[in-house]
């Protein structure tokens, strides 16, 4: 092969890498930090920030070795797949004896960035040695843009399907030692790097390591996870605690594995009060389907013809599989679990209408957040209702989220840090919901949900211990009293009152 045939290879791969590299360290950032929007302008800004000084060191390297060969870059991908390797063990072994750090995981960024960064002003210069033509230039440019664009679709939506985070990692590091050997011609020089191959294929052989350390204090102290499952879309850890499952998605509380009203850890009674509210409900749309407890409980109501869970994350899925509590959503003929995005769903849907709407969802401080909350969001939700039709969602207490729903609902309640959105007013009668507590069974065993009358009633206190708050007269504190609509334009949830870094 020619030296400009491979000088196009390496330029693509030196494009390739990098980005794929910064793809991962983003996905561990974003688990330390919580999935808040910052932590990708962080990553972003540090990533260039190390190009730059990687660039800088290419510079002058091509000024003052005016005979830069291949054998030279393959020095440098060899490096760099050493860096790689070292920042990884780094990471482990601090977040081993301390508690994660972005601060340390932006150091790593920066040092593999800025080594990644020497290798394409030399591609450059090799590549454009004995031909400086306009094409000659364009075409090694090319190679790097097209490896870089390439990098965010193989690595996000193809190699996390198959592989976990930290075996991507390791498996990018494999392939710069490839690249490296390529550039090599000392067969003695190349059959070293083959036998440093070695190495990151072993580790890859190895149980994921890294996200385990990171959730140790994400649920209580020195608390690992007992199961971990990660794909394309995120991170689900789920922890142990006494009569409860707990839940978690990338690192942020997302529930609780429990159906009885009775023990109630997870707040259970928000679901129970809807079956109380609608008992007449015939279709149901629930956007987050999480634990499957919320979906559960809905799906005890015995007049339901059809129920529609948006869920994004096929691993919740494998999740509610494995916990009987709540697999028999699973096999209920009634239920439809969709993979898709909520929003996009209800868009292609559009002539589809509903009795109920739930969304208990993600914390709005997180990315995205105002995409469930943005009264542009809640306005679709607001045109798939019936006109008897009920919205019940969580603000995950964003004052800001009431004055929005506000804006779309004639009437509009507070029940704890949820929304009830309908076109007509609501009130909740203590008579009425026991009674309509007591018309639930199980879908498939057609068994009663509660045994008698005195269950019934023990189960409408739980509910009504907590009242339904008019808009009216909803304390908004000192603090909420410059409250604002959430937009999709003006996010305010995820910046302005979001948690940050």
């Amino acid at each position: 092969m020619t030296n400009n045939k491979i000088i196009y290879i390496i330029s693509f791969f030196s494009g390739f890498l990098s980005l794929a590299q910064e793809i991962i360290w983003m996905r561990l950032i974003s688990f330390v930090g919580m999935s808040v929007p910052q932590t990708f302008s962080y990553t972003l800004a540090l990533f260039l920030i190390g190009i730059a000084i990687g660039a800088q060191i290419g510079k002058k390297i091509c000024k003052t070795n005016q005979n830069v060969k291949l054998n030279l870059l393959g020095q440098i991908f060899f490096i760099a797949a050493l860096t790689d390797i070292l920042l990884i063990l780094l990471v482990y072994a601090y977040s081993y004896f301390f508690s994660p750090s972005i601060l340390v995981l932006g150091l790593c960024v920066v040092i593999c960035a800025a080594v990644r960064g020497i290798i394409f002003p030399m591609v450059h210069h090799v590549g454009t040695a004995t031909s400086k033509t306009g094409a000659q230039i364009s075409n090694v440019y090319f190679c790097n843009v097209f490896g870089s664009a390439l990098a965010p679709l193989l690595i996000s939506f193809v190699a996390l399907d198959y592989l976990n985070t930290q075996q991507v990692y390791l498996f990018i590091c494999l392939m710069t030692l490839v690249t490296a050997c390529l550039c090599i011609d000392d067969k003695k020089i190349k059959l070293i790097y083959v036998v440093f191959m070695i190495f990151p294929v072993f580790l890859m052989t190895l149980p994921e390591k890294l996200f385990h350390e990171f959730s140790k204090n994400s649920y209580q102290e020195n608390t690992y996870p007992s199961l971990l499952l990660e794909n394309k879309h995120g991170i689900i850890q789920v922890y142990d605690d006494k009569k409860d499952k707990i839940v978690f998605g990338a690192n942020v509380y997302d529930g609780k594995l429990n159906t009885n009203i009775f023990h109630n850890s997870n707040g259970i009674d928000r679901a129970f009060l809807l079956t109380a509210l609608k008992p007449q409900a015939e279709h149901v749309l629930v956007i987050g389907l999480s634990t499957g407890s919320w979906a559960k409980v809905l799906s005890l109501m015995p007049n339901i013809k059809k129920m529609t869970i948006i869920e994004i994350n096929p691993n919740y899925i494998e999740l509610i599989k494995m916990y009987p509590e709540v697999r028999g959503i699973l096999d209920d003929p009634r239920i439809e679990i969709v993979i898709d995005d909520g929003r996009k769903w209800l868009k292609k849907n559009d002539q589809k209408k509903f009795d109920i709407i739930l969304m208990n969802t993600t914390w709005h401080w997180r990315a995205y957040g105002s995409n469930l909350l943005s009264q542009n969001f809640i306005q679709i939700i607001h045109d798939r209702l019936n006109k008897t039709g009920l919205a019940f969602y969580n603000t995950t207490q964003s004052m800001n989220a009431y004055v929005t729903a506000h804006q779309v609902f004639p009437y509009v309640y507070q029940y704890k840090f949820f929304i009830l959105g309908a076109n007509q007013p609501q009130q909740v009668n203590f008579n009425q919901i026991k009674n309509n507590l007591c018309l639930l069974k199980d879908p498939l065993t057609k068994s009663a949900v509660f045994s008698n009358e005195a269950q019934c009633q023990k189960a409408a206190e739980v509910i009504t211990e907590n009242t339904l708050i008019p808009y009216e007269v909803i304390k908004f504190n000192q603090k909420n009293k410059d409250l604002e609509v959430i937009t999709d334009d003006n996010m305010i949830t995820e910046f302005k009152y979001g948690k940050g870094l």
